[in-house]
């Protein structure tokens, strides 16, 4: 029985390093492409600021070098592939985390638009049942817009300080306090 066991244990390891090899053998060029590729993304839409994507492009471009250091005698050992895989990694995992800095210039406020989004729908719905006069209506539509607008330009700097977010999340709570005193202050569109 026991030798039994250990045929089946030894040939599940050989069947799963088998599967594993093919994970094992994308080549390191293949891994620089699709990192550049992260970096090219995060400056397209703007989660990566200049400095952030030249620093992983510089990064890059020294895994590159190493890996041409390495296999100039036309043989890849095993530390040094595991130096590659590590340099690699960690290259993988700087490109995530600038990317989720939120310090790109379009860096996503979610937060921000989806707000935007219900404090017009409120004013929509105020419109349409007579809570909110005309007038109202167009005084709450422009402080939504100069929220908008303040957004943009907090943005176009090339970042969003937690002060900016702050003073934004201010100007937002405002504006909804405004909505709802307007549509429950018993004026009536006529």
């Amino acid at each position: 029985m026991t030798r039994h066991r250990t045929l089946v244990l030894t040939g599940s390891l050989i069947l799963g390093l088998g599967l594993a090899a093919p994970a094992l053998a994308q080549s390191v060029d293949d891994r620089l492409s699709n990192q550049a590729e992260r970096i090219s993304e995060g400056i397209r839409d703007g989660s990566l600021t200049a400095r952030e994507a030249a620093r992983l492009e510089r990064e890059e471009s020294a895994i590159a070098r190493e890996e041409q250091r390495f296999t100039a005698d036309g043989n890849l050992s095993a530390l040094e592939r595991a130096k590659l895989e590590r340099d690699l990694n960690r290259a993988s995992r700087d490109i995530w985390r600038e990317r989720h800095d939120h310090q790109g210039a379009m860096a996503p406020t979610p937060w921000v638009d989806g707000r935007l989004q219900n404090e017009q729908r409120r004013i929509d719905a105020g419109v349409a049942d007579g809570s909110l006069t005309a007038r109202e209506a167009r005084r709450l539509q422009a402080g939504e817009n100069r929220i908008a607008a303040e957004e943009q330009r907090f943005k176009s700097d090339g970042a969003f300080t937690p002060r900016e977010r702050q003073k934004t999340l201010h100007d937002e709570n405002r504006l909804s306090r405004q909505i709802y005193r307007q549509r429950h202050d018993g004026q009536r569109r006529r």
